[in-house]
């Protein structure tokens, strides 16, 4: 998710130097959640909704010089604002709605996060919405021609945010002078690190893609592909729950587990829980038998590979499939074999939580390969065992 939050820029309790007020409440806040999970550039600046309003009234051209005058557009205002708020997609948002009346003709400042989850977001939200100047939060549609204008045209690039590590962006090609006081006080809001990272003028009239069009078509994509993502997720429960009842549960525990932990030893649980949810529906589509396959290769309890590949040839998919079943599903063995032998060595929990990210998103995906071994619906089956 793209998401904004907003601050009235003018309460009382800022003053005028309130970007790095906003900034330091912000980061404390951050680094107080013990399992951060973000990785996003920050785009900072003033929502400019008067100037976007404006319309030309008069132009006068005296000696060779033009000069323009302007007023605001009541109407065009108001649209402004309706399109900014009430995007056509249902964006997530959350305002206090007694702020926001009181804010909207006042200058709003806004810090924007590139790529944030909803947990963060929520979470940034709950605990802000206590301060004062804090109007509200919402996702960013930059398919929405308003958003674009007010946000990825308009702010300005701030920072990237890396867990617990700062990379403040600075522009070489402008200067080569950088803020190490700047960088001093960033540390000292508890960043294991702060650096300085060269945006070599991206976002600027010379970077091609800062335009409308291509914001527009990530937008498009992101949304796209988070449905396709969904449908899998919908679809490897409405099928495998027939013939495996007690898959959501699993799931649910996995997930919930890995959102939960912070040690190695959490992370070392999600992934058992993704290989005994890979065994269980090898149990639940095909049961151990005594006999070998044809090709001799044992389908005894423990050999849950042997026995997927033989539901595969039993279920007549090509050649091909299989060999790609097989890819997938070595792969995932692997991984996890791999994450557990880490687990006591001393990796850092970061490294081990992303691969544990990765280790749930292949889990999921391999269940779907499953379901496109089997043509048509799996028979309900109902587990006395979970009752």
């Amino acid at each position: 998710m793209k998401v904004a939050l907003h601050f009235n820029a003018d309460h009382k309790s800022l003053g005028s130097l309130y970007g790095f007020v906003i900034y330091e409440k912000i980061f404390k806040i951050l680094l107080n959640n013990r399992i951060l999970n973000i990785n996003s550039k920050l785009f900072v600046g003033d929502l400019l909704f008067l100037l976007y309003a404006q319309e030309e009234v008069e132009k006068k051209v005296e000696e060779n010089v033009t000069s323009i005058k302007y007023k605001v557009n009541k109407e065009k205002y108001i649209q402004l604002i309706e399109s900014w708020l009430y995007s056509e997609e249902n964006n997530w948002k959350k305002f206090d709605d007694l702020r926001l009346e009181s804010s909207i003709n006042q200058n709003v400042f806004a810090i924007c996060f590139e790529s944030i989850d909803l947990r963060t977001a929520e979470y940034l939200f709950d605990n802000l919405i206590d301060y004062e100047p804090f109007i509200g939060a919402m996702e960013i549609n930059d398919s929405n021609q308003t958003h674009w204008l007010l946000y990825s045209r308009t702010l300005h690039p701030f920072a990237r945010i890396n867990k617990r590590k700062l990379n403040l962006f600075h522009d070489s090609y402008e200067s080569d002078e950088m803020d190490t006081e700047m960088q001093k006080e960033y540390l000292s809001l508890g960043f294991d690190s702060v650096e300085f990272e060269d945006l070599r003028l991206k976002y600027t009239i010379f970077d091609s893609f800062h335009n409308y069009d291509h914001a527009k078509r990530i937008a498009e994509w992101k949304k796209r592909f988070g449905s396709s993502l969904a449908f899998i997720a919908d679809n490897v429960v409405s099928q495998l729950t027939d013939i495996a009842p007690d898959l959501g549960n699993k799931l649910w525990s996995a997930l919930s587990t890995y959102e939960s932990s912070e040690t190695n030893e959490q992370y070392a649980q999600v992934v058992t829980t993704c290989r005994r949810i890979f065994e269980y529906v090898t149990d639940c589509i095909f049961p151990p038998q005594n006999e070998t396959s044809d090709s001799g290769n044992s389908l005894k309890a423990d050999k849950y590979r042997n026995r997927i590949y033989e539901y595969a040839k039993q279920n007549r998919i090509s050649s091909t499939n299989i060999d790609l079943i097989i890819a997938s599903t070595e792969l995932l063995f692997a991984q996890w074999s791999k994450l557990n032998s880490l687990s006591n060595k001393g990796v850092h929990s970061e490294v081990f939580r992303d691969e544990t990210r990765r280790c749930l998103i292949r889990t999921v995906l391999m269940l779907d390969d499953i379901i496109s071994i089997h043509d048509g619906p799996f028979e309900f089956k109902h587990d006395i065992s979970t009752k």
